[in-house]
């Protein structure tokens, strides 16, 4: 989304939301909240006024007219650059036959999200774990709640809504492999334990448990995590463990050095896929890989 300079920056990850000058703005009703929302799920291309229309009013309510959507527009712009309120914008622009939102780089939280994820997992590649943990605190420190919270129930979010979460999620693996590295395997088992009820059907939090577990001296305890990942998985998913908690089961069974408490500056084995650079809301999954951090 790349546009004029500006002092307005758009929040997606929690509740719809913008920040002018570094005060929080009012972004007025539902349906103004959902023309905002609709043009930063096309990230920068041009949407066309009628295809606008049919996301924001999707609920079953009749079409609005476009004199009312142009008014949406119109309020918009009066709150986030009231500078052009009487005339086209900078940040919402008239283009073609519909609008673009233009944006500089990094005015939204979610880029500036995969930015501080990109940089964590750098980080943790170049064999600094604790450097990479911080950067990841602070990536997960721009989420106030779900993605799109205060519109998640509308359609046409859902699939940047599944995105983001899944991106949120695989940031928190990532934190926690970086704190694993950097021998903080006593101290995590809580953490990770309350991490498997939260999600427990993502096999990673199960992985990264039972590792803690091994490098804190508790072997069965870790053979014990890995059956409850296993019976987890059939009941709810009627699948068996994947590669990587099965290789794992292997390797704490017979105490393989590779499970051995890494030193800080051990490069990583586990990292999202590189998102792609400059998307607003385009966040790749995390893939899980090799066994062990």
């Amino acid at each position: 989304m790349i546009g004029t300079e500006t002092d307005v920056d758009l929040r997606v990850l929690g509740p719809v939301g913008a920040v002018r000058a570094g005060r929080p703005v009012a972004l007025g009703g539902r349906r103004q909240r959902m023309v905002l929302a609709a043009l930063l799920v096309a990230q920068g291309r041009m949407l066309p006024v009628d295809r606008l229309r049919e996301l924001v009013w999707a609920d079953g309510a009749r079409v609005a007219s476009r004199a009312t959507l142009y008014g949406y527009v119109a309020g918009l712009r009066r709150v986030l650059e009231p500078e052009h309120a009487a005339r086209r914008g900078d940040l919402i622009v008239h283009a073609g036959p519909g609008y673009a939102l233009r944006l500089p780089p990094g005015r939204v939280d979610a880029e500036r999200f995969t930015a501080l994820v990109e940089t964590g997992g750098a980080q943790l590649d170049r064999g600094r774990p604790v450097e990479a943990a911080t950067t990841l605190d602070t990536a997960l420190a721009l989420w106030r709640g779900p993605a799109f919270a205060d519109l998640g129930d509308v359609p046409f979010v859902l699939p940047a809504v599944a995105r983001l979460e899944a991106a949120r999620a695989a940031a928190v693996e990532l934190r926690l492999t970086a704190l694993l590295q950097a021998g903080r395997h006593a101290v995590l088992v809580g953490e990770l334990e309350a991490l498997v009820i939260e999600e427990p059907l993502r096999e990673r939090g199960w992985e990264l448990l039972a590792t803690a577990l091994y490098r804190a001296g508790r072997q069965g305890d870790a053979l014990a995590v890995l059956r409850r990942a296993r019976r987890t998985l059939a009941e709810q998913l009627g699948a068996d463990p994947g590669p990587a908690l099965r290789r794992i089961e292997t390797a704490i069974l017979h105490h393989d050095v590779t499970l051995a408490p890494a030193a800080g500056s051990a490069p990583a084995r586990h990292r999202p896929r590189r998102p792609l650079a400059g998307r607003v809301l385009r966040v790749r999954r995390y893939a899980p890989g090799r066994p062990s951090p």
